[in-house]
Order: structure tokens, then C-alpha cells, then sequence
């Protein structure tokens, strides 16, 4: 199964780690230790990454209606009489729901 990660947490992330690197080329360039240019490819490599980020697509799904859309076909008695079975239809039912967004 694919693993998926929040874009907007991974972004977050990069954006750390630039200003975390920002400060360390800075710290080089005072102390003129030569690891400058080395911090600067670091850079140039983590503002690409943080591009090609903006590049990727979101895709969202309306939970609350999607959900609705599942309960019509479920009856009362269902749930009364066997609500694990339910419950895992359930979780089938959005786990496809996710493989259907993902393909959109």
C-alpha cells in the first residue's frame, strides 16, 4: 500500500531546515571556515525540493457528505445486530474512496 505524507507538513519542514542552514552559512561566512559554499548547495538543493513541492496536487474530499452517502444504505437494525461488520464496511468503504481520490 502507498504511504502518504502531509505536503503541508513536509513543506513546514523544509522551510526548517532552510533557515536552520541559512544560519549556519551565515556562521561560516563570519568565521570564513570555507563551509559557505557548501551550506549555499544545500540551499539551492532544499529551495527545489521546496518548488517542486508547489508543484504538487492536493486533492480533498468532502467527509461529512461522503459519510452521509454511506449511512443511506445502512438500517438501524444493521448496526444493532452486528456493528463490527459494519464498522469494517465502513472502513472498506473510505479506504476505497481514498484509492478513488488518488486516481482522480
Amino acid at each position: 500500500m502507498a504511504q502518504y505524507i502531509d505536503k503541508y507538513a513536509l513543506v513546514a519542514e523544509i522551510e526548517n531546515k532552510i533557515e536552520k542552514y541559512t544560519k549556519r552559512g551565515e556562521e561560516s561566512d563570519a568565521k570564513r571556515d570555507g563551509y559557505g559554499m557548501y551550506w549555499g548547495g544545500v540551499l539551492s538543493c532544499l529551495n527545489e525540493i521546496r518548488t517542486l513541492c508547489d508543484t504538487l496536487e492536493v486533492k480533498e474530499v468532502d467527509l461529512d457528505k461522503e459519510f452521509d452517502k454511506y449511512c443511506d444504505n445502512l438500517y438501524l437494525i444493521d448496526l444493532e445486530n452486528e456493528p463490527y461488520e459494519e464498522l469494517f464496511e465502513c472502513a472498506k468503504h473510505f479506504f476505497e474512496l481514498g484509492l478513488k481520490a488518488q486516481n482522480l
